[in-house]
């Protein structure tokens, strides 16, 4: 039968064809990515998130070519079997729900590229930088929240990525070295208000000059990198009540997030001691009854 057809080999080896080319494939996968891999390691003028990027999106693309040399090599074996399992595979489907989401979101996360590893990422209550991404999880590193909210807790969170497909991503790493710091200052005892808000003015832009122009520059290249009509970055004082009735400063000001507590540590002091109240002292009562006379 096969002399007639004139077939230049038995189909019955196809399956040793098979095998012997998928061992080839993945030999030459692996020795390519460790090669990979070690040219990225000897670069070490590239930064450590820089790095990150570059390994994981190697190791990525090495597991998509596997996964795609192995559907070719073996594509007339899957078929056959498909089309005799097609019921098993329903079911299949319908036990790996959440593995085809998980799958799904590494898809929308790549065709959007809305965030990478080294980018700091928002999902939902997930705040924090992104050191790894593969098809089925994300791993974040925690941020901490208040005056923490971009200090790592040291923690580590791997994240599924079927959370993609129904959480929205705020992309923060726009605003990874300069950052609008808010906080409040509480002046107890209330100072009087006779130009109190020229001294708070002038105790800020004394603390914030030396960041000023660093700031508008930074302002002004997030800009264009992101297309968006970011605030001024000069600083804003507004007065409020809190809910006791005591006078509250809030400041706003847009630095350089490796200054945000320092400035903040030091115009709180500064105002604190500026406008300083001292405390009222009763004089010392005087006997004003009249002398007793011998």
């Amino acid at each position: 039968m096969f002399d007639r057809l004139n077939l230049p080999f038995d189909p019955a080896v196809l399956p040793q064809f098979d095998l012997f080319a998928s061992l080839l494939l993945l030999g030459t996968l692996w020795i390519a990515r460790k090669a990979v891999l070690r040219a990225i390691r000897a670069r070490s003028e590239l930064p450590v998130h820089e790095q990150r990027r570059l390994i994981a999106s190697s190791r990525n693309l090495f597991l998509f070519l596997t996964l795609v040399g192995l559907v070719l090599i073996w594509a007339p074996q899957l078929r056959t079997f498909a089309l005799s399992l097609t019921a098993v595979a329903v079911a299949i489907v319908v036990a790996t729900k959440e593995l085809i989401l998980c799958l799904s979101g590494a898809v929308l996360r790549a065709t959007t590229r809305a965030f990478s590893v080294g980018d700091w990422i928002e999902v939902g209550e997930i705040r924090g930088e992104v050191t790894d991404h593969t098809l089925l999880a994300t791993t974040v590193q925690e941020f901490g929240a208040g005056a923490h909210a971009h200090m790592p807790t040291g923690r580590t969170i791997v994240m599924p990525n079927s959370m993609l497909l129904v959480t929205p991503v705020r992309n923060q790493t726009a605003l990874r070295e300069h950052a609008y710091h808010h906080f409040a200052v509480t002046l107890e005892p209330m100072p009087s208000l006779e130009g109190l808000r020229e001294k708070v003015a002038g105790i800020v832009q004394e603390r914030y000059e030396p960041f000023r122009e660093r700031a508008a520059r930074a302002n002004a290249v997030i800009e264009r990198r992101t297309h968006a009509d970011l605030p001024d970055p000069a600083p804003t004082i507004r007065f409020r009540t809190t809910d006791l009735g005591k006078l509250r400063a809030e400041i706003t000001l847009f630095c350089p997030l490796s200054a945000a507590e320092q400035l903040e540590s030091e115009i709180t002091w500064h105002l604190l001691t500026t406008l300083h109240v001292p405390a009222q002292t009763t004089p010392p009562e005087t006997d004003s009854s009249p002398s007793e006379t011998a």
